[in-house]
Parts: C-alpha cells; structure tokens; sequence
C-alpha cells in the first residue's frame, strides 16, 4: 500500500510542479527542457537526458533557490513522496526475502 500511495503522490506532485514552474518560472521550466509528467515517467532513451535533468533539479536543492513557497513545498512534498516509494520498495524487498 505505502508504494501505491507514494508512487501516485510523486506522480501527482511531479505534474503540480511542471505546471507551475511553466506558469510563474518560464526561465527554469524552459531550462528543464519544457518536460512534461509523461516524458518523465518515461522509459525511452530520448528522454533520458531531461529526466536526469529534472532529478538534479529537485534532489540537487536548485528548486528552492527560485524563492516561490508554493513551489518549495511541492518540492518538499515530492522529495517525500519519493522517499517513501524507495522506502516501500526496500520494506517489500525485505519482507520478501524474511517470508521464507
């Protein structure tokens, strides 16, 4: 359940966050390379580059220097929801590997 709920929280939160960096920031969004939520969830090389792009923009801390509270807490918000998809992912592997 903790994977369900983290992976569409992340989901959601990543597409709340390109839409308003596309609103208020147009520079940075423009910098990211105009992704959308599909591209980023994609598994196509080509869009590899803007992924990465994306991830050192939100892990790197880059997105709270723009000074937008509503942006820094989706990116909070974002950055939580993807610790708790790797967190799930590493309770169901160690469940997995304990139920033997």
């Amino acid at each position: 359940m903790i994977i369900l709920v983290a992976m569409a929280g992340s989901w959601m939160l990543r597409g709340l966050l390109l839409k308003l960096l596309r609103e208020r920031h147009p520079e940075e969004f423009a910098d990211l390379g105009f992704p959308s939520n599909r591209q980023l969830a994609s598994f196509y090389p080509q869009y590899r580059e803007m992924q990465i792009r994306f991830w050192k923009y939100l892990w790197g801390g880059k997105i709270f220097r723009i000074n937008d509270k509503l942006i820094s807490g989706l990116a909070r918000a974002a950055l939580i929801a993807d610790t708790a998809l790797a967190v799930g992912a590493l309770l169901l592997l160690w469940a997995a590997g304990h139920s033997k």
